[in-house]
């Protein structure tokens, strides 16, 4: 199974003291990063694997296999071109992966990473001279074109994706118990490993995302359900239990017109056997009864505000601006450091959860950096501002196509 690609991207939080912008020479360091890996790593290897895209999946597997190349080769380049916002060269890297998958005769993977890579390819904004002439010379553009149509990416559905993540999602049930523990999932079969799990998670939320232009509430049953499994694996059954239950919500609530209705049935059975095995509505109810009482509690402990006192002081609304900045300040490390975890443990979706909030209070950022100026008039104010506007570019750049493929989006 493939390894999962994370990128090795970061947003610099520096607020105080330091500033977000990076130097000339850093920015030109990590050009010449992704021009160098994108020359010497990237184009080799979809070069490589080029003449095998339209061979039979016998023939790509056996090439494949003494090709020196692995699941990870063009993981690096790609986040260097991340890093360096050299989208072509980026795009070329989720093709290289594309093909990596493709030669092992994954098309989910494959038709995922077509599709990030036609986004990438498609950003007009000036790039490194020497990626723009080889994406032309070398012709990655057909290449592409080329994989696209062999994979059958733009002609899949969801009656084709749909039936694959109903798959996954029945293959991770079968193969973790209800205390957590991995188990094989058929007789004869072996006990999955905790990485081929992950990625089979990773799987069912591509296939659950494969075609952007149908819905179908029996697939996102079933990537509910894939998440269901992957709390399962954490030990967190009270959020298990939650996913299932939306799962089986969405199972319940379908129509007729559905494009996999038929699938409704055996979905629902497998849900309801799962939820009542882990007593999921005792234990739904015991969490909702905690979180009332804990409510009641702060309620009750809060005193009533103070009425506030006479502002004479002229720097009263300077200073309330600032406290709310450190507050927004917090408030981003803080989400960002949630996200980041989320997204370690591959729960992309939660991950882009937080990171939308870090989104939000960089943007609250900008605007009170822009009331801050407006009282002082101080040049750096306004510099500060800009530099929020800019951190936001970076985390949407840096998270968005992943949020999308998750199921999120970053606005």
């Amino acid at each position: 199974m493939l390894n999962r690609w994370i990128a090795g991207t970061c947003i610099g939080l520096a607020l105080i003291g330091g500033g977000l912008s990076a130097s000339l020479s850093w920015a030109q360091t990590q050009t010449q990063q992704a021009v160098s890996s994108y020359v010497n790593v990237t184009l080799p290897a979809i070069a490589h694997m080029k003449p095998w895209i339209d061979k039979s999946a016998a023939d790509r597997i056996k090439a494949f296999a003494t090709m020196g190349i692995t699941n990870t080769t063009c993981d690096a380049p790609t986040s260097a071109a991340i890093q360096a916002k050299e989208h072509i060269a980026e795009g070329a890297g989720d093709l290289c992966q594309a093909m990596i998958a493709w030669m092992q005769d994954e098309d989910l993977f494959t038709c995922s990473r077509v599709s990030f890579s036609g986004n990438d390819f498609a950003h007009t904004e000036p790039v490194d001279p020497t990626i723009a002439k080889l994406h032309t010379s070398e012709g990655v553009l057909s290449t592409r074109l080329q994989l696209e149509k062999a994979a059958g990416c733009a002609t899949k559905t969801i009656t084709y994706w749909g039936p694959k993540a109903l798959a996954l999602s029945a293959q991770l049930a079968a193969s973790i118990s209800n205390s957590g523990e991995l188990q094989a999932p058929s007789s004869g079969a072996a006990v999955p490993t905790r990485e081929a799990f992950e990625n089979t998670i990773f799987l069912c939320h591509i296939a659950y995302n494969g075609d952007e232009k149908s819905k179908s509430k029996v697939v996102d049953a079933a990537d509910d359900a894939c998440y269901a499994m992957s709390y399962l694996l954490a030990h967190n059954v009270a959020d298990a239990c939650s996913a299932l239950e939306r799962s089986m919500t969405k199972v319940f609530s379908m129509g007729d017109s559905d494009p996999l209705a038929r699938e409704a049935k055996g979905l629902s059975e497998r849900l309801t056997q799962r939820f009542s095995s882990l007593d999921c509505a005792a234990t739904i109810a015991a969490s909702k009864a905690a979180e009332d009482a804990k409510a009641a509690q702060q309620a009750a402990a809060t005193p009533p505000p103070a009425p506030p006192a006479p502002v004479n002081n002229p720097y009263a609304k300077r200073n309330v601006i600032v406290g709310s900045i450190n507050g927004e300040i917090q408030s981003v490390n803080n989400s960002y450091e949630v996200a980041q975890r989320w997204f370690d443990r591959g729960e992309d979706a939660e991950a882009c959860g937080y990171y939308q909030k870090a989104l939000s209070s960089l943007r609250d950022l900008r605007s009170l950096y822009s009331d801050l100026y407006r009282e002082t008039g101080d040049s750096d104010d306004s510099a500060k501002s800009r530099e929020m506007q800019d951190e936001e570019s970076n985390l949407f750049e840096a998270y968005g196509d992943m949020c999308v493929d998750a199921g999120r989006r970053l606005y």
